[in-house]
């Protein structure tokens, strides 16, 4: 028996056709053309060993299949569409705000050919590609003067650096916070080449305070938005027109790590109100940094408005151009800002349209998806994220799905495209209001599916 089982391996490798004929035969032509000849002869290369290695018989067809998955694995990304059912309109994790297709479109009119990223057209020199959203900013903030870097962290940090090297600034203890991907205030304020003055408490910290640490050592007042949490109870902040005036009375500048991107009060979507970067700048903050790709819904980003002599500072700074980003993110961001400075953000900027969809209409649009199947409409609360209101929901409308709660979450990551939803008291829920406008189809389909 165990000869024979030798005749039939020697068999099996005998009938195993050359890697060349393989390629020739037109079964692979297509694959040839789509992923290269180099790539696929490689794949098919290890799909024969393998063959080899197990002694199995050589199949066209399961060839065809195996390298196209090998060949398709080596070539993609493992970055994909994800459908987010999650509750959380800003998902850090699903990468932040999502971006219209028309916005997308229009800044790719820009992007995909050549434009004037550090052109003068007026000079016909060299330009500035760290002046395209001055105007803009200007008109929206009422500032003098703005700077894009890559992300907020590095708004930040150029922000400490141009006005704060070798220096002190004074902030919060209570405001010391970190973040997710462990970004820490501290480490920021340090690697910017500053010095961190700790003033009053992690509950408490008064105008007082700031006032009494100021010396000769101080280069700068910062304030920092608390990202992902609040602080409650016996608690004290100095208002904004508090620490002005301190900031005034030492003639230091006041800077703000506001984080969030406020261009709009949130009061109208049901959130507590808030300043808004243009109120903070109009009260007397020297310059504000923020993300781009939170409460502004664009790509991600880091905007810097305020005073042109700050600005002016961080843009000679010499990490300006190690954290200076790219012609893609201006485009972008700037057609985002305009939605603002044109009133069209909430038809054009995707979390803004989620925000102001009422609930009526969220409840028709979750009818429409369970229609022939054992889900339920539930009501439910929808956060809306990237740490910009840590503990405020506002009411929407879920899908709540009947079985076990972890096994259809694991099922529905399985889905293509992946769908992520969220278990609340035990069951698995999908949230409509995070639902973008062309997943509905894939949700549907996807529990249709489920038993009945």
């Amino acid at each position: 028996m165990a000869k024979s089982a030798s005749v039939s391996g020697d068999s099996a490798l005998r009938s195993i056709p050359s890697v060349e004929r393989i390629l020739s035969s037109d079964a692979f032509a297509r694959l040839i053309d789509e992923f290269g000849r180099d790539r696929v002869k490689d794949a098919v290369a290890v799909h024969l060993e393998a063959l080899r290695g197990t002694r199995q018989p050589f199949d066209e067809t399961a060839a065809v299949g195996d390298v196209r998955k090998r060949v398709a694995a080596a070539t993609a990304s493992t970055l994909r569409r994800v459908i987010n059912g999650s509750g959380v309109i800003i998902h850090t994790n699903l990468g932040r705000s999502p971006i219209d297709p028309a916005v997308w479109s229009r800044a790719g009119a820009i992007t995909t050919g050549y434009s004037n990223l550090e052109f003068d057209l007026d000079e016909g020199s060299r330009g500035r590609r760290d002046e395209h959203l001055t105007e803009l900013c200007r008109t929206l903030f009422g500032c003098e003067a703005a700077v894009l870097t890559n992300n907020n962290a590095a708004g930040t940090l150029l922000l400490l650096a141009a006005v704060a090297g070798g220096r002190e600034v004074i902030v919060s203890r209570g405001e010391l916070v970190e973040i997710g991907g462990s970004f820490r205030v501290p480490d920021v304020i340090q690697q910017g080449g500053a010095r961190l003055r700790e003033v009053g408490t992690t509950n408490r910290t008064r105008a007082g305070d700031y006032d009494a640490a100021v010396s000769d050592a101080t280069a700068a007042i910062l304030r920092v938005h608390r990202s992902n949490f609040e602080i409650v109870g016996f608690t004290e902040s100095p208002s904004i027109e508090e620490l002005v005036a301190v900031a005034r009375k030492h003639d230091l500048p006041l800077l703000y790590d506001e984080g969030s991107g406020r261009v709009v009060d949130l009061a109208a979507y049901g959130f507590t109100s808030a300043p808004t970067i243009r109120g903070l700048l109009a009260d007397g903050v020297n310059a504000v940094a923020c993300s781009t790709d939170k409460l502004i819904g664009a790509t991600q980003g880091g905007l810097i408005v305020g005073s042109a002599t700050i600005l002016n500072r961080v843009r000679k700074h010499p990490l300006m151009r190690a954290l200076r980003t790219g012609k893609e993110s201006y485009a972008v961001i700037a057609e985002t800002l305009r939605a603002f400075a044109t009133g069209r953000h909430e038809t054009e900027i995707p979390i803004y349209r989620m925000l102001a969809t009422p609930l009526d209409e969220l409840r028709s649009r979750a009818s429409k998806l369970v229609q022939g199947t054992a889900c339920r409409i539930i009501d439910s609360q929808c956060a809306l994220g990237g740490g910009t209101t840590p503990t405020e929901t506002i009411p929407s409308i879920a899908i709540a799905v009947p079985g076990d709660a972890s096994a259809l979450a694991a099922r529905f990551l399985r889905n293509d495209p992946p769908i992520v939803g969220r278990i609340v008291d035990d069951r698995f829920t999908i949230e409509v209001r995070t639902l973008g406008e062309g997943d509905g189809r894939d949700v549907a389909e996807a529990l249709a599916l489920l038993p009945r």
